[in-house]
């Protein structure tokens, strides 16, 4: 979830203090804060004028405003109430004109930013349908306006009656006495499919199937006394031929010379229904794969809680996270990941019970509600099912996917007794099932939590980290074996935070990568690395070459190579002072964006370096597909160097650089006896602990310094 700013957080404040979106979930509340403005409003300043497109929505915070028919106060809104109708859903002409009473200030929620924070979410839009809806019935203006026009024309039946056909909504005038209709509109005879003559022997009850004469007297009496000025009730009603339809009944009571009537508008809800059922299915169930997701779960899990404090029966959550979904939609495009989740979910489905739920919540996440459950056994059968279920490969639009999910497992009562808890046991587990080697599922156990929370914490650091730059670097560097020169240096992220301190990569790297903020993250350190080499440069430091680790999600930028180009471009610096060392799991993923980039970054002068490698999965084909110029040996094999099989191994890989015109690098060397070992290999340069630690700025440049003067010696002699 995206950080909010210090104004949107006082938004989201004093959102959560308007009374009618406290049904609203915080996340939900938090896009809302981001998609609002505040504008304050002076006393008898205008907001909008009728006949104005409703292209808003507004929420009032202070003071109170006046709503205007015809020149006419019609209603007051108050703050915590809003206005703006139905602007964020289509945009209509303003039916009434706004003016501040008082000073006062507001929300404002325009539709273009609504709808680019709600595209998928909904259910936020379908709350406040329902919020609109009942705000619609309490407004008076139109029958309120109708009365008054009414009661002038009483006299001309011709002109009576034209007032009554140019409403769009049926309208009948009621005989307060014996309830029979007296006067009726086109809309009315329209709807009804009877001549108004035919309309006009009947009764308004007469054409309803669950209203009768009695509930029409409860309705009316509150009128006659005055108790209540109008009644806004809905009905079915029923036309000549036989079709029911749902309408809102508004009931006012008219006084004209003869005595009182009563005013009946009738409006049709057959199209609003229509859009809320189907606004509903939105807010409960995914438009991708057609399963419940997250609103849905949650009130599942909210039933599944009562039945099981009633009948002591327990029951399991489910949280499914695919391994390497974001490489298939970064490879083969989001319209084939989206093909793929579709299957997936057909899978899932089909292998549940009647009475369990398998919901989307998002991305490439399930969750799964197992009810009724007599013991634990049968949650890690089925995640065992589900991983044989979604081994075998998936075939979309020619190209063959295989998948594999990692499954975290939260039981009722032992894991949590709330949705919310639950859903982080079960959240926590899935990742300890993905720290295991993915394609696997996990029990939760209750230390988790404090996990699951540390992973919540050190996401935030990270986005405070960026929006502060509270990152640091240090160089390590890379020395030839033989001459003991420096020939790269290589840089390491830190994050230096105000409270924890120095935080190592190690631990915020992988949820940098997961959470997609390690592009960005990349770019600063481009950007921070050309600066200093820059400033090197102006203190005529000596320089070397500098090693830079890039993500397979950058490698999978589109234009990433011009956007190294314009870093350089910036600093006045060259390409062939950069070498950008790959994971060797993207050298054997290489999708097209990816081998364009390294060409790219190859064909514009830098070179290309393949990391950690001897224990991974690439293939000779793979090296000699991509340009490299390094391939820098895993510190793991050099740590056992004197063990006979990484010995071989290491030998191996030193033979096969040679026969590739590649540099090889021992990185990790931390002892005398490994340095030693490796000067017979052949093996070019060497990178560790024995050599330097990665240092900070200050520290590195006297040892440049001297390696700079020990190379100029060794020329001399």
């Amino acid at each position: 979830m995206a950080i909010l700013t210090t104004d949107d957080a006082e938004k989201l404040e004093q959102l959560r203090n308007v009374d009618f979106l406290s049904f609203f979930s915080d996340e939900t509340l938090e896009k809302l804060a981001r998609s609002c403005r505040v504008i304050s409003l002076n006393p008898s300043e205008v907001l909008f004028e009728e006949g104005d497109i409703s292209n808003a929505m507004y929420i009032i915070l202070s003071g109170e405003l006046l709503v205007y028919k015809k020149h006419k106060v019609i209603a007051r809104r108050k703050p915590s109430e809003y206005i703006g109708e139905m602007g964020l859903i289509e945009s209509e002409p303003r039916s009434a004109t706004i003016r501040a009473e008082t000073e006062a200030e507001l929300l404002e929620i325009t539709e273009e930013r609504f709808q680019k924070e709600f595209a998928l979410h909904a259910q936020a839009l379908f709350a406040l349908l329902k919020t609109l809806s009942a705000r619609s019935r309490k407004d008076l203006d139109v029958i309120d306006h109708m009365k008054e026009e009414l009661t002038l024309a009483q006299d001309d039946a011709e002109k009576f009656s034209n007032i009554l056909d140019n409403t769009s909504n049926e309208t009948y005038i009621i005989d307060a006495n014996n309830y029979k209709i007296t006067q009726t509109n086109s809309a009315a005879s329209r709807s009804l499919g009877y001549n108004k003559a035919q309309i006009c022997e009947k009764a308004l009850y007469d054409f309803w199937e669950d209203q009768s004469r009695l509930e029409f007297e409860m309705f009316v009496e509150p009128l006659r006394t005055g108790d209540r000025l109008v009644q806004v009730f809905d009905a079915l009603q029923k036309r000549k031929n036989g079709t029911i339809y749902p309408v809102e009944v508004k009931l006012k009571v008219v006084l004209f010379r003869k005595g009182i009537a009563v005013l009946a508008v009738v409006r049709d809800l057959t199209e609003s229904r229509q859009l809320e059922s189907e606004i509903k299915r939105m807010a409960f169930f995914d438009s991708l794969t057609g399963l419940p997701n997250r609103n849905m779960i949650n009130d599942r899990i909210k039933l599944a809680l009562a039945h099981s404090e009633r009948t002591q029966q327990n029951f399991a959550l489910l949280f499914l996270d695919m391994d390497d979904f974001k490489s298939v939609n970064d490879s083969l495009g989001h319209s084939i990941g989206d093909e793929l989740l579709k299957e997936v979910a057909k899978r899932l489905a089909g292998l549940l019970r009647g009475e369990d739920t398998v919901a989307r919540i998002g991305g490439d996440e399930f969750v799964i509600l197992l009810t009724g459950l007599k013991d634990n056994k049968y949650s890690t059968l089925l995640a065992e099912r589900i991983i044989s279920t979604l081994k075998p490969v998936f075939k979309i639009d020619k190209h063959e996917i295989y998948s594999s999910f990692s499954i975290g497992i939260a039981l009722y009562p032992t894991d949590g007794k709330d949705a919310e808890t639950l859903f982080k046991s079960a959240d926590s587990a899935m990742y300890r099932a993905k720290e295991q080697g993915k394609s696997t599922y996990f029990l939760h156990d209750p230390k988790m939590l404090s996990v699951a929370q540390r992973r919540f914490d050190l996401k935030t650091l990270l986005g405070r980290a960026l929006e502060n730059d509270n990152f640091l670097l240090d160089y390590q560097p890379k020395i030839d074996i033989k001459t003991g020169e420096y020939q790269r240096l290589e840089v390491f992220l830190r994050m230096n935070d105000p409270e924890r301190g120095l935080v190592l990569p190690a631990e915020f790297l992988p949820l940098a990568e997961e959470s997609g903020l390690i592009v960005s993250i990349g770019d600063w350190v481009m950007q921070s690395v050309c600066k200093q080499i820059k400033a090197w440069r102006q203190e005529e430091t000596s320089l070397i070459p500098v090693s830079i680790n890039l993500s397979q999600a950058q490698l999978l930028q589109g234009k990433f190579t011009e956007k190294i180009e314009s870093y350089l471009s910036n600093y006045g610096l060259k390409p062939d002072m950069f070498e950008f060392e790959i994971p060797e799991m993207a050298l054997l993923k290489t999708s097209d964006q990816a081998y364009k980039n390294l060409m790219e970054l190859h064909e514009f002068g830098s070179k290309l370096a393949l990391d950690n490698f001897g224990l991974g999965l690439s293939s000779l084909n793979n090296l000699a597909r991509v340009p490299l110029s390094t391939l820098n040996i895993d510190p793991k094999l050099i740590q056992g160097f004197s063990a006979g099989i990484n010995s071989t191994i290491t030998n191996t890989i030193i033979s096969i650089g040679k026969s590739l015109n590649l540099k090889t690098v021992a990185k990790g060397v931390e002892t005398l006896e490994q340095k030693k070992l490796l000067e017979h290999t052949g093996c070019d340069w060497a990178q560790g602990y024995f050599f330097s630690k990665p240092l900070s700025v200050a520290k590195i440049k006297p040892l440049l310094q001297n390696s700079c003067m020990k190379n100029k010696n060794q020329e001399l002699l």
